[in-house]
Formats: C-alpha cells, sequence, structure tokens
C-alpha cells in the first residue's frame, strides 16, 4: 500500500515513468499499471517482495549515477568488489531507464521567441519530381522555404535544383515577399557552408557571404546535429506538407501542373492561406503580427540586384568558335584563342563577355539567329525581311557576317586550263 501511494504521488508531480522506476526498482509496465488501477492489487507473497541481487548496491549506485558515472563497466567492477554475484544483465537493465532519462533531457530545447525583425529561418525540402514540358523529362522536385520568427509569416517557393544560384534567387524572392532580417539561420546545408574551421568558426562559400554583407544580414548556422534549433521552420515545412502539398501532389504526379503553375499556386497558398491563419503557437493572425515586423525588415525595393547568373570561362577556337553546354556558338575572328566569359541567367538567358568587359555578339552555329546581343534589341527591318542575321546594321549579326566574309581570304577564279600545263610542266 505504502509503494502504491507513493507511486501514484510521484505521478501527481509529474514524475516521468521512467524516474519513478529507477526511485522504486520497478519496471514501467509495473508504473504504468499501477498509475491505471484505481486500488492497489493484492501480492502473491502478501506484499513482500523479494530482494533481488542487485537490492544492497542501490543507494551505491544512486550516489555514483549522481556523481556523473553512468559507465556499466565500472560501476559493475565497483559492486562485484562489494560482494555483488548477479549477472551484468541486471545492473544493465536497472541503467537502461536511467541512461534514456538522461538523453531526454539533454535533447530537451527551450522554445524561444524572437523579437520583430530579428530573425528568419530557411530550410530545403524534397517534394518528389515534376515533370518539365520543354525538356520532355522529370526533374527533382525541391522546396524552398522562408519563415520570420517573429511572425511565423512564410514564403515559399519550388525549383528544380537547390545549388547556389538558385539558393540566391530564392532569398531575392522571399525578401522582395517580406523583407530582410537581421540574421538568417540555417541548417548545416551544403549550399551555404563549405564546413567548419578547428574552433567550429562555419567557412561559407565567398559568393553567400558577399551576398549576405550586400543585403546586410548575419548568416547564422546551427550546431551539427541540432537541427531542431530552427524549429520554426522545420515546423513549416511540415505545414506545407500537410496543408499545401496535399492539394497539389496529384497534379503534379498527372504531369498536369508544372513549375511556373506550381509557384503561382505557392504564391497563393503562402498569402491567402499560410499568412492568414491563427498560429498555434503566438494565437494571432500571422499577417497581423507580419504588419507589425514590417517596419523593422530591411527593404529590397531600391537596392542593386545581386547577380545571380551562372558564370563560366570558355575559350574561343582559331575558327572563332566557342563550346558551351553542349553547343557551339560563333564569335568574331578577332576574338579567336581568347578566353571569355560566358554568364547564363537561370531563365536561360546567355550573355557573352571579353576580357576587357565588352558584351560580344554571337551567333549559335549553323543557326540564322543571333544568341548574344549587346543592346538586346528587337529586329530591323532587314532582319525581318530574312536578309540579316542580327539586330540591326551597327550590332546585328548581319554585320557580324559582312566582318567575317572580309577577314576571308580572297580567291581568285582560274579556266582549268592553267592547271593542266603547271601539271605537264611537271612532269616533262
Amino acid at each position: 500500500m505504502e509503494e502504491w501511494v507513493a507511486i501514484r504521488e510521484l505521478a501527481k508531480r509529474r514524475v516521468s515513468l521512467s524516474e519513478i522506476a529507477r526511485q522504486t526498482g520497478h519496471d514501467r509496465k509495473t508504473i504504468r499499471q499501477v498509475l491505471q488501477g484505481k486500488w492497489p492489487r493484492p501480492h502473491g507473497n502478501k506484499g513482500k517482495r523479494k530482494q533481488g541481487k542487485l537490492e544492497p548496491f542501490r543507494e551505491y549506485l544512486l550516489q555514483r549515477i549522481d556523481e556523473g558515472c553512468l559507465n556499466g563497466s565500472v560501476l559493475l567492477e565497483e559492486i562485484t568488489k562489494q560482494g555483488y554475484t548477479g549477472k551484468s544483465s541486471i545492473l544493465s537493465h536497472f541503467l537502461t531507464p536511467i541512461r534514456r532519462e538522461r538523453v531526454r533531457k539533454a535533447e530537451a530545447t527551450a522554445r524561444f521567441e524572437t523579437l520583430p525583425g530579428k530573425q528568419a529561418q530557411v530550410d530545403w525540402a524534397s517534394f518528389g519530381k515534376v515533370f518539365d514540358p520543354r525538356e520532355k523529362r522529370w526533374k527533382k522536385l525541391y522546396g524552398f522555404v522562408f519563415t520570420l520568427g517573429y511572425s511565423r509569416a512564410c514564403y515559399l517557393e519550388f525549383t528544380t535544383s537547390c545549388d547556389l544560384e538558385h539558393f540566391l534567387e530564392c532569398h531575392l524572392q522571399a525578401f522582395a515577399a517580406l523583407g530582410i532580417p537581421e540574421t538568417i539561420l540555417y541548417d548545416n546545408l551544403k549550399t551555404a557552408i563549405l564546413g567548419r574551421t578547428v574552433d567550429g568558426t562555419p567557412i561559407l562559400p565567398p559568393r553567400f557571404s558577399e551576398f549576405g554583407l550586400f543585403y546586410g544580414f548575419s548568416p547564422r548556422f546551427c550546431q551539427p546535429y541540432r537541427a531542431r534549433t530552427k524549429g520554426k521552420v522545420e515546423r513549416a515545412v511540415g505545414y506545407v506538407r500537410e496543408n499545401f502539398w496535399v492539394r497539389v501532389a496529384h497534379e503534379v504526379a498527372a504531369a498536369t501542373l508544372d513549375l511556373v503553375g506550381l509557384n503561382e499556386r505557392a504564391k497563393a497558398w503562402a498569402e491567402g492561406v499560410a499568412n492568414q491563419r491563427i498560429h498555434g503557437t503566438h494565437g494571432e493572425v500571422v499577417a497581423k503580427r507580419l504588419a507589425d515586423e514590417l517596419p523593422l525588415l530591411g527593404k529590397l525595393a531600391g537596392q542593386p540586384r545581386f547577380d545571380t547568373d551562372y558564370h563560366s570561362i570558355r575559350r574561343v577556337g582559331r575558327d572563332g568558335r566557342l563550346s558551351y553546354r553542349g553547343a557551339l556558338y560563333q564569335v568574331g575572328l578577332a576574338e579567336a584563342l581568347s578566353e571569355v566569359e560566358v554568364s547564363e541567367s537561370l531563365a536561360g538567358k546567355l550573355t557573352l563577355r571579353a576580357k576587357d568587359g565588352r558584351v560580344l555578339v554571337a551567333e549559335l552555329a549553323g543557326s540564322m539567329s543571333p544568341i548574344f546581343s549587346p543592346l538586346d534589341q528587337p529586329l530591323g527591318p532587314a532582319d525581318e525581311a530574312g536578309d540579316g542575321l542580327g539586330n540591326g546594321e551597327s550590332t546585328g549579326g548581319a554585320t557580324l557576317l559582312r566582318l567575317l566574309r572580309r577577314a576571308s581570304p580572297e580567291v581568285e577564279t582560274r579556266d582549268l586550263s592553267v592547271y593542266e600545263e603547271v601539271a605537264c610542266a611537271s612532269l616533262g
């Protein structure tokens, strides 16, 4: 009766099952049965509990555990010297619930709230595959989730790549939609962190570090294996799966919803559903708290745009051609044997620059359409009529073609009899 009352009293004080089992020496199942019953059950041996081999050493073991010793081998060696004759499995059974409770307490993370404009959290999530109608193939699909720490307002965008260029572009779209916080918290994702120094300092890709300085926010990273530190965005990812993805997954799987349409739906959902709900943590409408937070967030409008294009160096051949992504492009012969920089936007627009920064005109080899244009002007009248190859008299492909013709050597036309005379003279 005394043990039954003691167990229920500990439970009323919200002591865990594992801790009650440790203090009373009973199994967790026994503790659960006691808590579920209304009256103590009669014991077969009239309430007398058989004393186990480990019982005389229980107080000593609890004392050693409080001192920080949880090593089974060490404890077994110590109590064996004191006269313990049981097996190590008995000791292991005694230590297991205590170790689990220690681990649970160590992993418990205190929830903390951030002030308005102070922090956002970012994460990638995988969402299977999406069909690309232009390339006629399926591609991996990723979701970029950006969540403000104070209001819990979120921005959602889907991409078919999680490389640095897409990562930065998604940040720009999130900044435009919500604003720029003072710090952004990340997991140890490979896109944003190359590794850590001996003292644990994160090593950032130079371009990402420059991006943070450019827009005035500080990247912060969770400690390794502590991803739950960014619990706000982790929960936001789960909310996206539970509330948005279930609405569109069947359309994506049936290839009736492409990436463009998916992002349009995601934007409408974030503005009309996610940011209009009453959040379960702070108990307020997300949009209302976002209105309070907006004045304290940085603004993207009016700032220069950070370059998120792909950049690569290509060498021009003797014939004025260069290769990029499996295709040949023709430039002027004046650029032969030189190195040029090719920039490709995420939308696929190409720009070719010489070492001195000049934007070069180039054509896809075998094509009559200009690929690179320094002025991005519409076709001139001659081009529309089919007489030209470029963007006008001064910078278009027609000018390039004339330059190529001037650079080629003049070949004199002779009668075949001239070659016959030369052949006969050489034979004679």
